[in-house]
């Protein structure tokens, strides 16, 4: 994966769409830490990009992030974020 692309936002109905419309999406990399506690974030977040197979970046990305419940499972004020993922020029990535 070069991250030769930018995250431009979108509807959680244009999200789903391009994900049902296209079954053969893959997860093209994926990131977990539901407790908050993994030395790098203590936001309780998932996210996950997908992509075609043989493809270099991924096509479409979703984030969720919530905070910590009573409950080690309860997920508060739970938010869901989602996003293409546009070709850029390298001087313009994230």
């Amino acid at each position: 994966m070069s991250g030769n692309y930018m995250k431009v936002a979108t509807t959680p109905e244009v999200w789903a769409v391009i994900r049902a419309s296209h079954p053969d999406l893959q997860v093209f990399s994926t990131y977990s830490n539901p407790d908050g506690n993994d030395g790098m974030s203590s936001q309780p977040q998932m996210m996950t990009e997908y992509g075609f197979l043989h493809c270099d970046e991924p096509i479409i990305g979703a984030l969720t992030t919530w905070e910590k419940g009573e409950k080690s499972y309860d997920r508060a004020n739970e938010k869901h974020e989602y996003w293409l993922c546009v070709p850029a020029r390298c001087d313009e990535c994230e």
